[in-house]
């Protein structure tokens, strides 16, 4: 068996995540690792999590808006010339130093949480 190790930076402590949000985060840094981005689907989350893929959606949109993270929309094309949508790319963005009308706002000094 593999150990693996990842670090999480304990301001999320202070964001009053709820257990599925923290579950999808916490998961989402374990598969960045130093690089920032990581592609899992949905399907792969939710399982990871112990959750339903509704459920993880609904984190990804909390922790998007909480600028948490970032989300990008991947596409390929497949053999036919249709264009479908693939796993998304998730980039794990610092901490929020605080919050302005809602918006987070970054201390650009900081380090990237891991």
């Amino acid at each position: 068996m593999r150990r693996c190790f990842y670090q999480v930076d304990s301001r999320i402590f202070d964001l009053g995540l709820k257990p599925i949000p923290f579950s999808v985060y916490s998961y989402l840094v374990f598969c960045a690792g130093h690089k920032r981005n990581c592609f899992p689907s949905v399907r792969t989350i939710a399982k990871k999590c112990s959750c339903s893929e509704s459920a993880v959606r609904s984190a990804i949109k909390e922790l998007t808006s909480l600028g948490l993270i970032s989300k990008e929309y991947c596409y390929r094309e497949n053999r036919y010339g249709v264009r479908q949508q693939t796993s998304n790319t998730y980039r794990i963005l610092p901490i929020p130093r605080y919050y302005e009308n809602g918006e987070p706002r970054y201390d650009y000094d900081d380090e990237l949480p891991f």
